[in-house]
């Protein structure tokens, strides 16, 4: 298996489409805002390139450890109220579990079955050994959410790799900044296109305009030092 092959194999076991879209636009976006702020507030010039460099990679793999880390223990959370769902349906569960159950299969492919057949499945559910109370351990992270969090750590510090290499590459400050910004509304442009595939949309509109937004966006970034 081909190394590009086994990190798509990776996101794809870690992380759900529009969850790699999201970050991946939050990643450009942050990059893009560093390397602007900088440049407002310093001017960026020759001697200045590495710091600008780190800078920017500093930021974004701060926010992805943040962003990974905190959406990760969510995902724990979530788990865990799930377990704690499930032993009370199969603890004999009330009225009112019953209810969160059926609500919660609304958030899966359970959704598109008709309510006697949801009902079916939250009984299937009653039916088995309650076991032990997870409310009485912690609950812990496993492989898998730790590599959750890394999956979005990487996109963040990745897709800055894009973005600072015309600074290093191109000797005139001004024109590297121009190149880095135009790098920044092709890749704005690529997810709008990526976005609009999934929802079954147009991919060129989208991309025009998620695009035309990007680079609008990014010259006011530059230009305000925001």
């Amino acid at each position: 298996m081909s190394v590009f092959a086994r990190v798509r194999k990776f996101y794809e076991d870690n992380l759900s489409v529009g969850d790699r879209l999201g970050e991946s636009i939050y990643a450009v976006w942050m990059g893009v805002v560093s390397i602007g702020l900088i440049n407002a507030e310093a001017t960026i010039t020759p001697d200045l390139i590495a710091e600008v460099v780190l800078i920017a990679f500093g930021v974004n793999l701060v926010w992805g450890v943040i962003d990974g880390v905190t959406v990760m223990l969510t995902n724990v959370i979530d788990r865990r109220q799930r377990d704690v769902l499930a032993w009370e349906l199969r603890s004999g569960g009330n009225t009112a579990a019953r209810a969160e159950a059926m609500a919660n299969l609304d958030q899966t492919i359970a959704a598109v079955l008709p309510e006697e057949e949801r009902r079916r499945i939250v009984d299937l559910v009653a039916k088995g050994p309650p076991g032990p109370d997870p409310r009485r351990h912690p609950a812990r992270a496993t492989r898998r959410d730790w590599g959750y969090a890394m999956s979005i750590v990487l996109i963040d510090v990745l897709l800055v790799v894009p973005l600072v290499l015309p600074l290093i590459l191109v000797p005139d400050v001004d024109t590297a900044i121009f190149v880095s910004r135009i790098i920044a509304a092709t890749t704005f442009a690529a997810l709008g296109a990526a976005y609009a595939r999934n929802l079954g949309r147009r991919p060129a509109v989208a991309a025009l305009a998620l695009g035309a937004l990007g680079y609008t966006l990014f010259t006011l970034a530059y230009e305000a030092g925001w």
